[in-house]
């Protein structure tokens, strides 16, 4: 059986969201929240990297990766680092470390064009890390969206399903 892919939103832990350096007028919440005129931002008074921990309620397969910035204004990711299962990584530790996937957003990406995932590297994520790294040259880096597509790692099948008789 083909799982079918999709948005993952709904598997997200939007209570277990977490950033460093976001701006705490514009919190990692609303990069999750489609339709929202709300961004995330980097802490202007420090820098432009933002290292955002995402936590999924089941294990998931990721196929591609949307975030949408503004490149004209220079303040959308560029350089964007993905890591998996290391929920207490800082700053240092992301700037040293291997990640899973590197990626380097292009202005047709930052409009809505997905990016494609090295599948076979996502298959049961329940934890990811996003490090990113630069910008396109601001001083603030500003994200308006982060958008994951694929599908449960367990799926079900209805066949297999038995009514519970109460």
């Amino acid at each position: 059986m083909t799982a079918v892919l999709g948005s993952l939103d709904e598997f997200i832990e939007k209570g277990q969201l977490e950033c460093l350096n976001a701006d705490q007028a514009h919190p990692v919440t609303n990069a999750f929240e489609a339709g929202k005129e709300a961004v995330l931002a980097s802490d202007e008074s420090t820098d432009h990297q933002l290292l955002v921990k995402v936590q999924f309620r089941v294990p998931v397969k990721i196929q591609t990766l949307t975030i949408l910035g503004n490149a004209e204004d220079e303040t959308a990711p560029q350089t964007v680092k993905i890591f998996q299962d290391k929920v207490n990584m800082g700053f240092e530790e992301a700037e040293e470390e291997t990640p899973i996937q590197e990626i380097n957003l292009t202005a047709a990406e930052l409009g809505g064009q997905c990016c494609q995932l090295r599948f076979v590297k996502f298959q049961s994520v329940t934890s990811l890390q996003l490090f990113i790294q630069d910008n396109f040259g601001a001083a603030q880096t500003k994200v308006h969206r982060i958008e994951f597509c694929g599908s449960p790692a367990q799926s079900m099948d209805m066949k297999d399903w038995k009514p519970v008789k109460g």
